[in-house]
């Protein structure tokens, strides 16, 4: 009894039960409201076009009703009649149920279309956002990697001047001091 009652009230308490009894309420308010309409403004209608007071009246008597022969008023039989005009208006409130319902789905898809699409363009402008934003800091990074490269390359064609121009100095000494020991080797021949 326990997981009956637990099981019950699981299922009372799920959204689409609420849903679906606030979907009964306003369906049922609904059809009242259409069936005024049929009986306030149809139904008057049909009864100028037929003759007839209202849907409801409009019936085909398929047999008479038997009277008593002594007594007018009793019915000993009653008629047999075919109630089309009720028939009519219940076919005519399920048009106006059927063709509101109808354009309210219609209308709902097109909102939750519209919807999907705002809620599609939104991610892609955020997925674009991030892919410009990982563009750019890629980018960024290139060129940090590119001016860290020139800088080394730079600093190492510096280096490579400066012990070229070291070697070429040492070489220029050198040759002096060949020069001046070999003017030193010439004086002390002359002396």
């Amino acid at each position: 009894m326990k997981k009956l009652w637990a099981d019950f009230k699981k299922f009372i308490t799920r959204g689409n039960v609420v849903d679906m009894a606030v979907g009964v309420a306003v369906a049922s308010a609904f059809t009242a409201i259409v069936t005024a309409f049929t009986k306030g403004f149809i139904s008057p209608l049909l009864a100028l076009l037929t003759g007839d007071s209202s849907l409801d009246t409009m019936t085909l008597v398929i047999k008479d009703p038997v009277y008593d022969p002594l007594d007018s008023t009793v019915i000993i039989e009653p008629a047999v009649e075919l109630l089309w005009g009720t028939f009519v208006q219940k076919i005519i409130d399920f048009l106006i149920i059927a063709l509101v319902l109808f354009l309210v789905m219609r209308i709902a898809s097109a909102v939750m279309a519209h919807s999907k699409k705002l809620r599609e363009n939104m991610i892609n402008a955020l997925t674009h956002a991030d892919e410009e934003a990982s563009l750019a800091a890629a980018k960024a990074e290139e060129e940090a990697k590119a001016a860290a490269e020139a800088a080394a390359a730079a600093e190492a064609k510096a280096k490579a001047e400066a012990e070229a121009k070291l070697l070429a100095e040492e070489e220029r000494k050198k040759k002096e001091l060949e020069l001046l020991a070999e003017i030193r080797d010439l004086l002390k021949k002359q002396a």
